[in-house]
């Protein structure tokens, strides 16, 4: 009898090797490829992932994407609010289906939290509510905000310094088990984050709260980076805009520190929206797919001015003349789901 008979006999045959199978769209080709290698692919079902960046640079939008993506591949989006800031209305103006396969919680601690999205995905996978390849994540918005038991039992007189460590405290305890069941029950926790200066003066100079179980436990870091985009001058300057700076600090489904920008534009109402259009011009302006000669880039045979050239496919409705022009597009798109409405 052979070793690996003899093996067999002993533990069993050896485990499937895990394998993502499907991935959560994030509404933008350059982010997806630099999170799974793919412009068709995006956020790892079945794995942990952790985003972080400064306030409002679009950390939410990108979360409400993916969970649009949930959706439509037949799944369930969760969302666990810790900072009480999600707006319903606006994602259902994305296209959040807010009526349906939709989960929110206001989870008091950061154990409610966890528990409620385990139990959550144990029961719909168990009782077999959606089906099996159909994927579930859950935002949790964020664990700097997610607040540990031990200090809500609190009275706000008995807080001390000690429990600032309460938080790494917490997803140390539960962060392996909740990486196992994400695995498991294929769903994929997606936990927003902060960033805090670094004091210490040692290190990075910017840190995220929670420890060091997220760096360790989530398969997918991303790093966000954020600088202001203005128009006019002088009296008439405002900020209209912020492009967007994401590294894969971590990637275990991909390779690691991969780098993509994009523009997340402030309508006038003072709400924020991606401007994938103009970020993959310009992405291919800079890898010289497109040609571009001062202020004017050549399109469609035509010499135009940036902008114009975004105005003019944002009124067709009609992204694939741009997106096509990425290399490796189309070999993408036959290796995906083909599930991706790009001009959604």
């Amino acid at each position: 009898m052979s070793f690996m008979d003899e093996m067999e006999k002993a533990v069993g045959k050896n485990d499937e090797p895990t394998k993502v199978r499907t991935w959560l769209n994030t509404g933008h080709p350059l982010l997806n490829d630099a999170i799974s290698g793919s412009y068709h692919g995006g956020l790892p079902l079945g794995r942990m992932v952790e985003m972080f960046g400064p306030p409002s640079c679009g950390k939410t939008a990108i979360a409400t994407q993916a969970m649009i993506c949930a959706q439509k591949l037949g799944g369930v989006a969760m969302f666990m609010d810790h900072e009480n800031s999600f707006d319903e209305g606006l994602a259902a103006t994305m296209g959040l289906d807010i009526e349906g396969r939709w989960i929110f919680k206001t989870p008091d601690t950061f154990e409610q939290s966890v528990t409620i999205a385990a139990k959550a995905s144990a029961h719909i996978r168990a009782n077999k509510l959606i089906p099996a390849d159909a994927p579930i994540i859950v935002v949790f918005d964020s664990l700097a905000s997610m607040v540990p038991r031990s200090k809500f039992d609190k009275e706000m007189a008995e807080h001390n310094m000690n429990d600032k460590l309460a938080l790494p405290a917490a997803t140390s305890a539960a962060f392996p088990v909740i990486a196992k069941m994400c695995e498991v029950n294929q769903w994929t926790p997606l936990f927003l984050n902060q960033v805090r200066d670094n004091i210490s003066g040692y290190g990075e100079k910017h840190k995220t709260p929670g420890g060091n179980a997220p760096e360790f436990y989530a398969s997918t870091r991303i790093a966000l980076k954020r600088t202001k985009k203005t128009k006019g001058s002088g009296s008439t300057k405002v900020t209209n805009g912020q492009t967007i700076t994401a590294e894969t600090v971590k990637n275990k489904v991909h390779r690691p520190f991969e780098r993509c920008e994009w523009d997340f534009m402030f309508t006038e109402t003072g709400e924020g929206k991606f401007d994938p259009i103009g970020s993959v011009l310009d992405h291919l302006v800079n890898i010289s797919v497109v040609e571009r000669k001062g202020a004017r880039i050549t399109w469609e045979g035509k010499s135009l001015y940036r902008d114009d050239i975004v105005s003019r496919i944002e009124e067709t409705g009609d992204r694939m003349p741009l997106y096509s022009l990425l290399p490796g597009w189309e070999e993408d798109r036959a290796a995906s789901s083909g599930v991706i409405d790009w001009n959604a």
